[in-house]
């Protein structure tokens, strides 16, 4: 098993917001207006039931094979060579989501802040600092995502508290038009990207006090949902129909504020919520995949594996796509699909497989007692 160390359930919960929100809070709005047109709104409602699941599913796994991780759920449930088969596609899937978290955050920072910079410098940067922090450990990891996690809600609300002024409540309406099929087609984007708690199994057996992870798991999960329907319901108060004509709505909504032409210009307010989620989201991965390959490996630490497996998530973000464009149309609507088959239909089989080898185990060991 890799180096122990501890988090509480809190820190757990916490670290969750911005592996969720890093990457969605600036696109989500556009992603389920394209596709749920006025019901955006309720797209990120109709999402909370994936993430409820995945969080039910890896508190599942965890009764099941207690102080085991989904690695270790995995060889319980499918055997030895069924579980290292299953978890070598667990982190190649690993790989492929921390490289593609990269890539979003080199083509973001390229787009709105550093044209003429490399893209391979931006992306490299950030997974340098990420490499530091990861190497670190968990506690380090919870820690630093405390703090930013504060930064991020800190700036996120500032920055819809100035729009307030800029809204007009008459883009909600007609408020419902029955368009249940669109919302929950809509909805896929959001559920892709909440679904991403069942990663909590991998956490689980490190948390100090779980007896009040359930309770901190299920505020983190609402906080998660507010925050989406919230951001969804101002860019399309703010912007109406236009809101999907817009790669980024919230940084177009942040070039809207203008307060006595004194505060103006406020891109740099989404751009540092950007990276501060998006460091605690690449580290929280690459940190997983770590831990993960070390137990797949059978190695004591997963300290010597960050450096070489981080770079293999770098070569993964610019060898998947050539160009933003062509990154956009492979990880559209089929990614989000792929998502959710390997976050949350995977991890519910892997748990019928456990309580099916439960069932039929139990006869046979009263029988063999009596």
């Amino acid at each position: 098993m890799p180096e122990r160390g501890t988090i509480s359930s809190a820190q757990l919960a916490i670290m969750m917001i911005p592996v969720v929100l890093a990457t969605s809070i600036l696109s989500v709005p556009s992603t389920t207006m394209a596709l749920a047109g006025q019901e955006m709104w309720a797209t990120p409602l109709v999402a909370t039931l994936p993430g409820l699941l995945c969080v039910w599913l890896a508190f599942g796994l965890q009764r099941l094979y207690p102080g085991e991780t989904i690695m270790g759920a995995c060889i319980g449930a499918l055997g030895k060579w069924g579980g290292k088969l299953a978890g070598l596609v667990v982190l190649y899937y690993t790989v492929q989501l921390t490289g593609v978290i990269i890539r979003l955050y080199g083509e973001f920072v390229a787009d709105s802040a550093l044209p003429e910079t490399p893209l391979f410098a931006i992306m490299g940067t950030m997974t340098a600092v990420c490499i530091v922090n990861v190497r670190s450990g968990i506690e380090v990891v919870g820690r630093s995502s405390q703090f930013l996690v504060a930064l991020f809600v800190l700036l996120a609300s500032l920055l819809f508290l100035l729009l307030i002024g800029d809204l007009d409540p008459q883009n909600m309406l007609p408020l419902w038009e029955g368009r249940l099929l669109a919302a929950m087609k809509g909805s896929i984007a959001p559920s892709s990207w909440i679904s991403e708690y069942i990663f909590i199994g991998f956490l689980i057996p490190l948390v100090s006090n779980r007896e009040r992870l359930h309770r901190h798991m299920l505020y983190s999960v609402l906080f998660v949902v507010i925050a989406m329907i919230v951001t969804n319901v101002v860019c399309l108060m703010l912007m109406g129909g236009l809101t999907d004509s817009f790669q980024y709505p919230v940084m177009i909504a942040a070039r809207y504020i203008s307060i006595a032409d004194f505060m103006q210009h406020l891109e740099a307010i989404v751009i540092a919520i950007w990276i501060s989620g998006v460091f605690v989201k690449i580290s929280f991965f690459l940190y997983v995949l770590s831990r993960s390959t070390a137990e797949w490996l059978g190695i004591a630490s997963s300290k010597p594996l960050v450096l070489p497996l981080a770079v293999l998530c770098l070569a993964f973000a610019v060898w998947s796509a050539d160009s933003q464009l062509e990154f956009a149309r492979i990880y559209g609507m089929m990614g989000n699909v792929y998502t959710l088959t390997m976050l949350l239909v995977l991890p519910a089989l892997l748990y019928a497989v456990g309580l099916l080898k439960r069932w039929m185990l139990t006869p046979k060991s009263k029988e063999t007692s009596s």
